[in-house]
């Protein structure tokens, strides 16, 4: 049976994403600039410069960006320790009622038997009115339910149960450490950046180090928004899914690719012309 995925996995991911895809671009970007002076020196410690750079201005600022988000969440935290409490406090107050009803009479214990058991119907009432039932029916409903052993206390177990499993994963909070959070920023621009810049060690010429940074950049784009997508959907994943994700970030890599080309070519025509 597939288990949801770790909230924690999923604000790594989450993280490293964001600097995952600056990484692609903006090293892409000013290699691509620089690889017309011809030189692969100057791209490759420029391009070094910049990623050193990049990846602690980035971590930095998801380090400050997930410490705002910090006092948000422990705040939903603890409205969810009050919300225990008041349950624990008033189970208490029902325990303490249910132990003294002994010394009281019997039309008190009768009252506090028809409240909880109103209570009771009541929730059972809340899950069934989406449903659009007739009045008859969801009293039929109540009925069956009485005349069974705890079936009251069955059925509200049941649907709070349902209730947890279906929670949509956007609903929930997911866990904010600050220090893991720019890390794992920095991390991705890291090993995003390094992809543009890693052709350039290996090539004689500029001009085919930057080719072969494109082709490493939408190979990277393509795998990586794929098995992001196969590693998130859980139990609704495919293959055919998986590989739209990738195809999408792949012509949206496409089009800064191109952009970033494009503007190369613009600058280098204008110097030419000017001299």
């Amino acid at each position: 049976m597939w288990k949801p995925q770790s909230p924690c996995l999923t604000r790594f991911l989450s993280d490293f994403t964001l600097g995952f895809s600056d990484g692609l671009t903006v090293p892409f970007a000013l290699t691509a600039g620089l690889s017309s002076l011809g030189r692969a020196d100057t791209v490759i410690y420029a391009g070094l410069a910049e990623l050193c750079a990049g990846s602690i201005s980035m971590g930095i600022g998801g380090y400050l960006s997930a410490l705002d988000e910090l006092p948000r969440s422990i705040g939903h935290k603890d409205q969810g320790l009050d919300s225990n409490d008041d349950e624990e406090e008033l189970r208490g107050m029902l325990r303490d009622r249910s132990s003294g009803g002994a010394s009281s009479n019997v039309s008190d214990s009768l009252d506090e038997k028809d409240l909880e058991q109103e209570s009771r119907d009541d929730i059972i009432r809340s899950h069934l009115e989406p449903l659009g039932l007739p009045h008859t029916t969801v009293l039929e409903i109540l009925i069956t339910l009485r005349d069974r052993p705890d079936g009251v206390e069955r059925a509200i177990r049941r649907l709070q149960q349902n209730s947890v499993l279906t929670e949509p994963l956007s609903n929930q909070l997911l866990p904010v450490w600050p220090i893991a959070s720019g890390l794992s920023i920095s991390l991705g621009y890291v090993i995003g950046g390094i992809i543009p810049l890693f052709p350039y060690f290996f090539t004689s010429t500029v001009g085919t180090g930057l080719q072969w940074s494109i082709v490493f950049c939408l190979i990277a784009l393509m795998a990586f928004g794929s098995g992001k997508s196969w590693a998130l959907r859980g139990e609704d994943r495919s293959l055919k899914k998986s590989l739209w994700e990738g195809f999408q970030m792949l012509i949206l890599g496409s089009l800064a690719a191109g952009a970033a080309i494009l503007c190369v070519n613009l600058v280098g025509a204008g110097s030419e012309s000017g001299q």
